[in-house]
Formats: structure tokens, C-alpha cells, sequence
């Protein structure tokens, strides 16, 4: 689900409170006009209610004109008119109000600044305190904090308004929702910030919802491992009945994740030019595949491997068969065309994950599933973390290819949606060292130099002359390889660009931690998958076993080999995936969600690097500090 969606569905339930609280009074004689907006209201017309309101607020007196211009005010944000809510909003005085009238002015000031896409306005415009409110307004105020409070990259304080708000709500609907936002909002932190988190918490609610989040992320998929740490936290927690929906669907996860199909099938090309990388996500398959099965007593699971490039252009057929040899499940194909044949040809009979996207415009059968490793969607995901982080004017650097031309597309699809600006796209050659060219023309310094030229010219000498970079950017983004990353940041520093925060996305981390070759790298952030970046829980050990079995697999192809380990994971929630739009799979590559058409989405974490190490943000420096210390042990580097 979009930003945008989620705060148009959130700004519609915070409108239908505010409408609540603002409720006309009883019709006494000679005020028709509220009859009258009764009516409109009824009919569908919240701007015509909205106008009958402010021409009856004009000849009544303090407080009830201002209360009428209130609900005025909540009747336009609900026509979306925003601009005409805020005049109204700006012309209520204070004079006379009390303290819920007071509030409701408040949170419908900063609705307004959410819908300007401005959260730290909308933050500034509420009061700390909800003391004193009535239940209406108070949980009205604190929706409204909580999705500010994450739009401006403070997931914490989003946890915490959701806490305060949960004992405020009645409506099934509502209690329902706040829950699955506030869970969403646990199961975003990585371990380490939940567990920094934990440490820091103030109230047993909230040291109780890490602890639960903990719990989810941390505890292996063996069959007690889950009941034996609830029970422990129940024991420690047992004033928590709000959480047991969520304990519930805990459960049942883990219960799925026992329950696999008797027969797979994997189709992947194991000969010709994608051979590599089919074989990495095969070492990624099987390790899932025997970690199942020693976890589950031996429970046997009949994995059969089809080589699609041996014949690629009988898929279907070869499909046919290993649905005929009894596949109840098929993880494959690989190539886009492929999967998008496969998809087209109306033979698809049991649930089938296929490990790439097929071509746009492709009606997706019921029984296909999407996968993969998407630079688009991390380039969307870095464009949103930038937009939470308060950035809204940015230049792009990218390689001269069709790959480099997605990403910077789907960055700046993505950022533009969320109000913010791209100024310039630079394009490197990647297969240079220098690339001035690109970032000196984005940075508009070759206009600089121009003008020294121009100048010089003019007065018949030379001039004294300092360069520098234009002043209306407030980020980069950058995309490309490792060794395209470790040239750009030097190289963006010395070309006046000292100061600008850097974005990119996983493919400029090798996946190794190597602090020498690394060092160039620090300050930038990136979104990458558990897999590489967690120092504790199973993607952990995850990464560990990876670099234990596959040790040159694990240095160039180590998020394939994640690929095949949740491809194989997965399969057993694929169908509550599809039907629970809230359900998320914790996977090695990413919490996994599913939309509309089938596709796997992986929500990444985020990193910067500090010493040339990637150190999980939002942990506190102690902790940051533990995390390096594990990161580099676990690569045998000395702590």
C-alpha cells in the first residue's frame, strides 16, 4: 500500500471522527440551516454543508460560531478543499474555546499540513498532551500524531501514539486497524532497534509490544521455539489482551511454515548464459529445503529439479509435466520471458512463484505468484525513505544504460509523487573511473565555471575564482556497483558536494563487509536485505550458514542465495499473503507483502556506513557500536 493511499485512508477515518465529535446539536426553532445541512450532507455535498454552516456561524456569537466553523472546516477537508479548510481554520479564534474545541482546531490544522505532504507542520500545529480530551478528540489528535510522527521518519514515536490511542477506541473496525498499523510499525525496526528500543521504553505497554516484536523476528521456525516464548512473555506481560490478534496470527505463521507440500517442483535454467545465477538461487532452495526438513524431524519434501534451458521454448509443456509427476507447488521460471509465456498460456493448475516479474501489461492468473529482485522497487523504497527524512529537491546519478534509466525512472516517479522535486539525472559511463562529467553537469558547476571563463574574457585577466555547487539540491541519489559506489562518493565530496546527504540502493554494498575497500562509503544510505544487514535473529544465522556452505557463491550472488531460501520459505503463506493485505512473511530478503497483482514486495532495512561497515539506523550509538563489533566477528575481521 502506497504512502499516499495510507494517508488518504488515514485522513478519511480521521474526517468520519472529527465529524463525529463535531456533530450538529438538536435543531432548535429558527435554525433551519441546520436541517438544510443536514440534508446536503445526506446527499453527498460536504462543501454545499460546509457553506450552509459558515453562513449561520456569521451571525451567531462565541463559542458557537467558532464550533460551526469547525465542523465547516471538517466537512471541506472531507470534499477535499483543503486550501478553503485552512482559510477557515486560520479565521477561528481562540477566545471562548475549550479544550476539546481547542484540539479539534489543532488536528484539523494538521490534517491539513499532512495532506500538503508537510509532517513536521503537522507535528508542530498538535498539543504534546491528549489530558483532559474527550475520547472522540483525543483519539482524532493522536491518529493524526501517529501517522505524522511516521512520515517523519520517527517510527518510535508513531509506536507510542498508536499505544496511547488503543484504550480510546470502541468501533471493532477501528480497534482492528490501529492494531495492524501499530504492528506494522514494530515489524518495520530491525532486532537491534527494537531491542535499543526495549531498553529506553518508559511504559510496560510499550517495553511489551517490543518484547512481542522481539519475539516474531528473533525466534527460530522450530515448532516449540514460538509457544515456549509467548508463554515466557505472557508470564512476564499479562495485561496485554490487546495484542492476542496479533499473537494469534503469530501462530498461525508459524504453523504454515511447518506445513509444506508433499511435492515441489523447481524449474530454473541450470545450463547456458543464466546458469550462475540459477545455481545460487538453487544453493539458496536447498538450503531452505534441508534446514525444513532437519527442523521438522525428517519430514520429507519431494524436491524435483526441471533445467528450463535445456528446452526454453517448451516451458509449458515442461510445466505440464512436473504437475503430472505430482507437483502440488512449482518455484521457477527465472527469465522474464519465460515466466511471462508460462503466465499467457492458460495452463497454470497449482500454485506456481515464479522468480521474476512478467512482461507490464500481462494478465496475471490466479494461480501465479511474482518474485524477485527488483532495483525499481529499492529505488522507490530509497525515494521514500528520503521523503520521510524531510528531503524534497534531488539530483539523481546513475550508469548510461536501460538499467541505470529504470532506477533513476522509479526514483523519480516515486519522489515526485511524494512532493518532492527532481532537479537533475546524471549519467556515468560505467565502465569509467572519472565520473566528473556527469556529477560536475548535475551539480551545475560547469555553469560556474562559465561564468569565470565569461568574466575573464570580459575585463581582459584572469580572475581569483572558488567553484562552487548549486545551492538548491538537498540530496543524491545514487545507483551502480560497488566499485561504481566507491568512486562516486569520493568523488561527489570533491566536487563541492561535502554535507548533501547521499542515497542509494543495495547494489553499491558487495554484501562482504570490508571495511578498507569500504571506507569511501561512509555517510551513504542504503536499503538492503536482513540477510546482510542484521547482527542477531535467523537472517543472522541465515548469513552465517551461507558463508559456511557457499563461501564463493555467498561473495558474489549472496541476496540470490536469499532469493532461494524465502522462494522455498514462503510457499506455505502464499495463499494468506494473497488474502490478508496486512499479513507480512519475515523473510531473508525483506519482510514480504503481497499486492494486488501477485507480486512479492520486499520491505528492505536501512543502513549508512560508518568506518566502512553498514550499521543499521536508528540504533543508538552503544548499540551501534555492538552491531559493528558482531557484523565484523562474523566475518572473522578482529572486533
Amino acid at each position: 500500500m502506497t504512502r499516499r493511499v495510507i494517508i488518504r485512508l488515514g485522513l478519511a477515518a480521521g474526517a468520519a471522527l472529527l465529524l463525529v465529535a463535531c456533530a450538529p446539536s438538536p435543531t432548535r426553532p429558527g435554525e433551519q440551516w441546520a436541517q438544510q445541512a443536514q440534508a446536503q450532507l445526506q446527499a453527498g455535498h460536504p462543501a454545499m454543508a460546509a457553506d450552509t454552516y459558515l453562513k449561520a456561524a456569521a451571525g451567531l456569537a462565541a463559542p458557537q460560531r467558532q464550533q460551526l466553523m469547525l465542523k465547516a472546516a471538517a466537512l471541506l477537508l472531507q470534499a477535499r478543499q483543503p486550501d478553503r479548510a485552512r482559510t477557515v481554520i486560520e479565521g477561528i479564534e481562540p477566545t471562548g474555546l475549550g479544550a476539546d474545541d481547542m484540539a479539534r482546531k489543532a488536528t484539523l490544522a494538521a490534517r491539513i499540513a499532512l495532506l500538503a505532504h508537510q509532517p513536521e507542520q503537522a507535528l508542530a500545529a498538535l498539543p504534546n498532551d491528549v489530558h483532559g480530551l474527550s475520547p472522540e478528540v483525543a483519539s482524532g489528535l493522536l491518529e493524526v500524531r501517529a501517522q505524522a510522527e511516521r512520515l517523519t521518519g520517527n517510527p518510535l514515536g508513531a509506536i507510542r501514539a498508536r499505544i496511547a490511542l488503543t484504550p480510546l477506541l470502541s468501533a471493532p473496525a477501528t480497534i482492528d486497524a490501529n492494531r495492524h498499523a501499530l504492528w506494522e510499525l514494530l515489524s518495520q525496526a530491525s532486532p537491534g532497534q527494537a531491542q535499543a528500543w526495549q531498553q529506553e521504553a518508559a511504559t510496560p505497554a510499550l517495553q511489551a509490544w517490543l518484547a512481542l516484536a522481539l519475539i516474531a523476528k528473533t525466534t527460530s521456525a522450530s515448532p516449540t521455539a514460538l509457544d515456549n516464548a509467548l508463554a515466557q512473555w505472557r508470564q512476564q506481560y499479562p495485561q496485554m489482551p490487546d495484542a492476542e490478534p496479533i499473537i494469534k496470527a503469530l501462530v498461525a505463521q508459524w504453523q504454515a511454515m511447518q506445513v509444506y507440500p508433499s511435492k515441489v517442483a523447481v524449474l530454473l535454467p541450470l545450463s547456458g548464459r543464466f546458469e550462475p545465477v540459477a545455481r545460487a538461487i538453487l544453493d539458496g532452495i536447498l538450503t531452505a529445503y534441508y534446514r525444513h526438513r532437519q527442523r521438522n524431524g525428517g519430514h520429507e519434501v519431494h524436491l524435483r529439479i526441471y533445467d528450463t534451458a535445456a528446452h526454453p521454448d517448451q516451458i509449458v509443456s515442461l510445466y505440464a509435466r512436473a504437475v503430472q509427476a505430482g507437483a502440488q507447488y512449482v518455484i521457477g521460471p527465472l527469465d522474464r520471458d519465460t515466466v511471462t509465456r508460462l503466465a499467457t498460456s492458460g495452463q497454470l493448475t497449482v500454485p506456481t512463484l515464479a522468480l521474476n516479474h512478467a512482461a507490464d501489461g500481462t494478465p496475471i492468473p490466479q494461480q501465479l505468484y511474482q518474485f524477485g529482485l527488483l532495483p525499481e522497487s529499492e529505488s522507490a523504497q530509497a525515494a521514500e525513505r528520503a521523503s520521510l527524512d524531510g528531503r524534497r529537491r534531488a539530483i539523481v546519478l546513475v550508469p548510461d544504460s536501460g538499467w541505470g534509466q529504470r532506477v533513476a525512472s522509479a526514483f523519480a516517479d516515486r519522489f515526485q509523487q511524494l512532493g518532492g522535486e527532481v532537479l537533475a539525472i546524471g549519467r556515468y559511463d560505467p565502465s569509467a573511473s572519472d565520473f566528473s562529467p556527469a556529477i560536475v553537469n548535475t551539480l551545475n558547476i560547469d555553469y560556474s565555471n562559465a561564468r569565470r571563463r565569461a568574466v575573464s574574457a570580459t575585463i581582459g585577466r584572469s580572475v581569483d575564482f572558488e567553484a562552487r555547487r548549486r545551492q538548491d539540491v538537498d540530496m543524491i541519489f545514487i545507483a551502480g556497483d560497488p566499485r561504481q559506489a566507491r568512486l562516486l562518493m569520493p568523488q561527489i565530496r570533491f566536487h563541492h558536494g561535502i554535507g548533501l546527504p547521499v542515497y542509494a540502493i543495495s547494489t553499491v554494498y558487495s554484501g562482504t563487509r570490508d571495511p578498507r575497500a569500504d571506507h569511501d562509503l561512509n555517510g551513504l544510505i542504503f536499503d538492503d536485505a536482513p540477510l546482510l544487514l542484521d547482527s542477531q535473529g535467523p537472517a543472522a544465522a541465515a548469513r552465517a550458514a551461507m558463508h559456511a556452505n557457499f563461501p564463493e557463491a555467498s561473495r558474489r550472488y549472496p541476496r540470490l542465495i536469499g532469493l532461494g531460501e524465502d522462494a522455498y520459505d514462503v510457499l506455505p503463506s502464499l495463499q494468506r499473503l494473497a488474502s490478508q493485505d496486512w499479513a507480512r512473511f519475515p523473510g531473508v530478503t525483506g519482510r514480504l507483502k503481497m499486492t494486488a497483482d501477485h507480486a512479492l514486495v520486499r520491505q528492505l532495512e536501512w543502513a549508512q556506513f560508518a568506518d566502512g561497515l553498514p550499521i543499521l539506523m536508528g540504533q543508538s550509538q552503544d548499540a551501534a557500536q555492538q552491531n559493528a563489533t558482531a557484523t565484523k566477528a562474523a566475518n572473522g575481521a578482529p572486533p
